[in-house]
């Protein structure tokens, strides 16, 4: 969504997930990007407050546009984060920064954006495989929560679709998994995709875990568990497994589902925060047991996106794309 005309001043761009806010300032909507910082979400109680003290850091930067990648579904002029305690409305933020636009999309549908333009030095190739040029790609991948989204080659730019797929319902697939499942079931009422494949997951799964076994509970951030994991703590170790595990399985649903032939493209912060932690090749195997159709998955590639900029270069790309068309129209 957004408020406010198309205009030639700088804007200030911003990709805000549950854990950091990422800034950057583009001269006008063609204009290449330039990243000015970052900052813990939580510092913050809204998108005011993390504007406001942008811009009093850097004083230089005069914006009458803004644009928003946020960890929310855009409905409407209320935004809430999902997995933070955001909440506010989109044109009483405008007027409250004295801008002249603002406009807000799904944090994934940046990264879709920044997908549909993806040059190799961007890319890391976690397996090759055989792209179809003419079918989708899925950008996809775990950070505080699980974000997706569907980029698809219906025009020269191609086009990105807001999905909301760590909110499918997580499938089982080992008697191990369903105990887990059943137990993130009773306590939330749902077993989502995220619930597992996710840093929240990785936190859930730890939890129910020891739950399960009967040993003593324990708060641990993902952080903390992926190197208690270092330190061969048996049940960090299984919650790191069951995760990938899980990663795979969702991803793997989400491709049959969509049709993403043209390839995987992962984001997010936790699986470059993992390192040598993420195992991608449990992943990949769990991606293709899909019984008749592994093989329709075992062609599909995938890869990793390492540009730590990419959310806001595919803001970018979009405003770019926008300002395109209002010129065609």
């Amino acid at each position: 969504m957004s408020t406010g005309v198309l205009n030639p001043t700088p804007w200030l761009l911003a990709d805000i997930g549950a854990t950091n806010a990422r800034l950057g300032v583009m001269a006008h909507a063609d204009a290449p990007l330039t990243p000015v910082g970052h900052w813990p979400t939580d510092q913050f109680e809204d998108l005011t407050g993390l504007v406001t003290a942008a811009l009093n850091r850097h004083p230089e930067i005069k914006p009458k546009s803004l644009a928003c990648a946020m960890a929310s579904p855009i409905r409407g002029d209320t935004v809430t984060l999902t997995n933070a305690g955001w909440t506010f409305s989109i044109e009483a933020t405008r007027q409250a920064l004295n801008l002249d636009r603002l406009v807000v999309i799904n944090d994934w549908v940046a990264q879709g954006w920044f997908v549909a333009n993806a040059t190799s030095e961007s890319l890391h190739c976690l397996h090759a495989g055989t792209a179809s040029r003419d079918a989708p790609r899925l950008a996809l991948g775990p950070g505080t929560g699980l974000g997706s989204a569907l980029v698809t080659p219906s025009n020269p730019t191609g086009s990105v679709f807001s999905t909301e797929g760590g909110h499918i319902s997580f499938a089982p697939t080992t008697a191990r998994e369903a105990a887990v499942a059943a137990a993130i079931q009773a306590a939330y009422g749902h077993c989502s995709a995220e619930r597992l494949a996710s840093g929240l997951g990785i936190e859930t799964l730890d939890s129910v875990l020891h739950q399960l076994d009967d040993l003593q509970p324990r708060h641990r951030s993902a952080k903390a568990i992926a190197q208690a994991a270092k330190s061969a703590d048996a049940t960090a170790q299984e919650a790191l497994a069951l995760f990938t595990q899980a990663l795979g399985s969702v991803a793997g649903d989400l491709s049959l589902a969509t049709g993403a032939r043209g390839g995987i493209f992962w984001g997010g912060g936790l699986i470059p925060a993992l390192g040598e932690q993420f195992d991608a090749a449990a992943m990949r195997a769990r991606f293709c047991a899909k019984g008749r159709f592994s093989d329709y998955l075992s062609a599909i590639p995938h890869y990793l996106i390492t540009d730590p900029h990419a959310a806001l270069r595919g803001l970018s790309r979009y405003l770019t794309a926008s300002a395109h068309q209002a010129r065609i129209n």
